[in-house]
């Protein structure tokens, strides 16, 4: 499982406030699961949540969601993540059979490590 704990990311231009991209690989569901997305797409929400998250890269604290990863069967929790080639970081011992449980299990998360809903005010 992947923890909240601050990424290994690229050096930054100096003086630039970029968005940078992890130096750790996507886990194997991550790959499957974007395998197929348009990458220009996938950057472009790695930069929305950039500048959603005050224009700093890495996990965002209180951002779970749920994700379907086999339609209909099963989901899985995840974390956003302003990261311009992996905005989702996905939880693979975080697998559901239904979205109920894993939203309940998001919240779980949320409240062990104490987070409240993301706000661009900090």
């Amino acid at each position: 499982m992947t923890t909240n704990t601050q990424q290994q990311m690229m050096d930054p231009p100096a003086g630039k406030s970029v968005l940078g991209s992890s130096n750790e690989p996507p886990n194997d569901l991550e790959k499957n699961l974007t395998r197929p997305l348009d990458e220009d797409k996938v950057d472009e929400l790695g930069k929305c949540l950039f500048t959603l998250n005050n224009r700093r890269y890495g996990p965002i604290a209180g951002a779970y969601v749920v994700v379907s990863i086999v339609e209909g069967k099963e989901w899985c929790v995840g974390q956003l993540n302003a990261d311009r080639s992996r905005p989702i970081i996905l939880f693979e011992d975080k697998i559901f059979n239904s979205p109920e449980l894993a939203q309940i299990e998001a919240q779980k998360i949320k409240e062990k490590r104490g987070e409240s809903t993301p706000c661009r005010n900090h």
